[in-house]
């Protein structure tokens, strides 16, 4: 586990380093924003804390106040997420590295969207018997569809909410192949 962590955060920190030549763009109204959100996870009836970090990227060029109420406008948007559990002698973690393409309609400060992408799912699990422990890890594939909204409270904040279903190509008797989220957030828009 401790080596998939140490994974995760170089490739985190890439994330990170590619927004640089969106930096140096100049910004159509709001073309990335950084978005944090934590909500719950629920898999085969069981709900755990969820934690998600993202960057979102708009597809396509709208110079500032060119962009009409009620356009449509595509993004890219990595993310990384993580949720953990302990129930029943098995310790589980899920850190999930992945990327969604979606289509979002602005309507003045609401914003609503539709996401589809797919994700590296890191699953460790920990089965405590006695004295022993066994550690079983699962790396898989999963694709995921979403549905949200984003209000803008500022011109640099915006706060998002999240639901979303992951199926991950795991074993037919895991508890951890239907996932169902439901996160809020805070978008930063620099």
């Amino acid at each position: 586990m401790k080596l998939r962590f140490a994974l995760v955060l170089p490739a985190a920190a890439l994330l990170l380093s590619l927004a640089a030549p969106a930096l140096a763009q100049d910004d159509e109204e709001g073309r990335w924003a950084l978005g944090l959100g934590a909500g719950m996870v629920q898999t085969s009836g069981s709900s755990d804390p969820y934690l998600t970090a993202n960057l979102r990227y708009r597809i396509g060029h709208h110079n500032a106040g060119d962009e009409r109420q009620g356009s449509v406008y595509g993004f890219v948007e990595p993310e990384v997420g993580h949720w953990s559990r302990d129930s029943n002698n098995v310790d589980s973690t899920d850190t999930m590295v992945g990327v969604n393409l979606g289509g979002a309609v602005r309507l003045r400060s609401f914003e609503y969207f539709v996401a589809g992408g797919v994700g590296y799912h890191m699953l460790d699990r920990d089965v405590r018997s006695g004295p022993q422990v066994s550690s079983i890890s699962d790396d898989s594939i999963g694709v995921n569809a979403q549905f949200g909204f984003d209000v803008r409270v500022s011109e640099m904040v915006s706060i998002f909410g999240v639901g979303r279903f992951d199926l991950v190509d795991i074993d037919e008797d895991s508890p951890d192949q239907e996932q169902t989220k439901v996160y809020l957030g805070v978008r930063f828009h620099p």
